[in-house]
């Protein structure tokens, strides 16, 4: 059950950011940070909220007078307060665009009409591109808007905030809107052990190196011209014994290597893509060899790739460049035989539903396959994901290097990576369990202890226990088993693809008493992912099919 939001939640929120980061990562922070932290705190109410307000918004300019907050009784006060600590300046020097960005239109002809005077019959953009012409020079805010249209302050302290963030989350992709689906009680966290030897960020080094990496990722977005690349090239930090900042690393080297390959200058491609084990590293070098015709060496690369594929993408990509390579070679290739997929076909009347909508395909298919000793379910990638999940969850949430920054995760940081597996040598416990008669065993207790803890792989509204108890009665191990490594193999494309349906027959004396099924609706396809695993299906004897739909007139 979901509780309503207090007022106040944000501030909590980012009062227990602070007080995590102040107890567990001290020893990495700056005296400025630790300052920071210490001062926030000791705030009144009023100035703490609105600094937590402001700092969560993306932008670092705000007019006091459009700001409304109604647990916040004196905004003019809290915001002086900021100014005063010089997190926040008041009244800044900005040029034309800036605070044409803040004006509504009528507020623009207002102030500008004397300079501008058909600015009436103007758009905005217009307005803003004449004024930009007009004045280069940058004035107050005051000056502007000749102290007509009330205060303006500008937020200071944001790269503190982003550091203190950082060392909390991770990754540079979460913030504070993380915390909000603790507060609605939808989440309830595994209570992991945060190790402070196997902290993502062992000292301020690695912290800064990642920053760098994460700096230099922004200013290659907008990198038009060689000299702003190798700029970036020269700025590339040092490999790092962090397995998570020099994986972002290594992403950076491909992302880097890709726009110097695409200007042709191919050595420092190269170079940059050897600097890389992520993919698509070896691809790129393999096509880069090829470009230059030195077809054996790109070859060599092509067969690490077919034999030792790093993930799902990366062998995709080999078979589509043996062909072509094979014959620059001289080899003789032939092209492997695809499986053959089992479909079926079904004519069905529309349906539906009270209100005159029609329901999706799949719930017709699965109202006309249902049947009380035979039910179907309408689980995707729900089902097969939770049972993953359930297998996986003590390795899942075992304390190793880098995995857990905060206790707010519902997956370890390393959860996509390739060293995911390796730094879990207890994975291996669990293919043996999967061995044992006690398999069933570990789902039914990981289910009962763990139920309603966030997990990734685990949708607890679908992972019912009379749901989990006839997948585990229908579906043998092995084939658990199979699907298991399948995922694990690559976890990132693999979670997905799975079929719509599942059909369970509890009642069958067959070894096998379930059929997973693929609905597809007229002039619908099967995607890529969705044929790879019918496919992987079809080679383990796992039952699967097509049903292909179309309406009766």
């Amino acid at each position: 059950m979901t509780r309503a939001l207090d007022s106040y939640y944000y501030l909590t929120n980012f009062q227990t950011l602070l007080a995590w980061v102040n107890q567990h990562y001290q020893d990495l922070l700056s005296g400025e940070e630790q300052s920071f932290i210490e001062t926030f705190l000791s705030l009144d109410k009023n100035s703490q909220c609105l600094f937590t307000r402001l700092i969560s918004r993306k932008h670092n300019l705000f007019r006091i007078g459009k700001l409304n907050y109604p647990e916040i009784s004196d905004v003019n006060s809290a915001a002086k307060t900021l100014a005063d600590l010089k997190w926040a300046t008041a009244n800044p020097n900005l040029s034309i665009d800036e605070v044409s960005e803040l004006l509504t239109k009528a507020e623009l002809i207002k102030l500008f009409v004397d300079q501008i005077p058909e600015i009436k019959r103007l758009s905005k953009a217009e307005t803003i591109e004449r004024l930009s012409i007009s004045t280069n020079k940058e004035h107050s805010w005051s000056h502007w808007t000749k102290n007509s249209l009330g205060e303006l302050i500008e937020i200071q302290v944001r790269e503190i905030v982003e550091v203190i963030i950082l060392i909390f989350f991770g990754n540079p992709y979460q913030d504070l809107t993380d915390f909000v689906l603790a507060d609605l009680g939808l989440f309830e966290y595994e209570d992991y052990q945060i190790d402070e030897n196997l902290r993502v960020f062992k000292n301020r080094q690695e912290l800064e190196d990642y920053r760098v990496i994460i700096k230099l990722r922004d200013r290659l977005s907008e990198a038009a011209s060689m000299t702003s690349l190798t700029e970036i090239l020269q700025e590339l930090p040092i490999e790092s014994s962090s397995i998570a900042i020099e994986n972002r690393r290594q992403k950076l080297c491909n992302q880097l290597a890709y726009e110097f390959e695409k200007r042709k200058n191919f050595n420092t491609a190269y170079s940059l893509y050897e600097e890389s084990d992520v993919p698509p590293s070896r691809e790129r070098r393999c096509r880069i060899l090829e470009k230059q015709h030195e077809f054996q060496k790109s070859w060599k690369i092509l067969e690490e790739m077919l034999n030792q594929p790093v993930n799902e993408n990366e062998l995709q990509v080999a078979l589509r460049i043996v062909p072509r390579l094979s014959k620059k070679i001289g080899g003789d290739f032939r092209k492997p035989d695809k499986a053959q997929l089992k479909e079926f076909h079904l004519s069905l009347n529309k349906l539906t539903d009270d209100e005159g909508f029609e329901p999706r395909v799949e719930v017709a298919v699965l109202n006309r396959l249902t049947t009380e000793s035979s039910p179907c379910l309408y689980v995707e990638n729900k089902l097969l994901n939770g049972l993953f999940g359930l297998w996986l969850w003590p390795e899942m949430f075992r304390s190793t290097q880098g995995a857990f920054a905060n206790p707010f995760q519902s997956a370890p940081l390393d959860m996509y990576k390739t060293s995911f597996v390796q730094n879990r040598p207890g994975i291996q416990e669990l293919w043996k369990l999967l061995d044992t008669k006690s398999y069933k065993a570990h789902f039914m207790s990981i289910w009962a202890s763990k139920r309603g803890k966030a997990n990734q792989f685990v949708d607890w509204q679908v992972m019912s226990e009379p749901i989990l108890d006839l997948a585990l009665n229908c579906i043998p191990v092995h084939h658990l088993k199979a699907i298991f490594k399948r995922m694990l193999f690559d976890l990132k494309s693999n979670r997905s693809g799975f079929p719509d349906l599942i059909q369970f027959y509890p009642s069958s004396d067959a070894s096998t008493k379930y059929k997973m099924i693929e609905v597809k609706g007229p002039g619908d396809k099967l995607q890529d992912n969705q044929i790879r695993w019918l496919e992987y299906f079809t080679e383990h004897q796992i039952p699967a099919e097509v049903c292909y739909v179309s309406w009766r007139e």
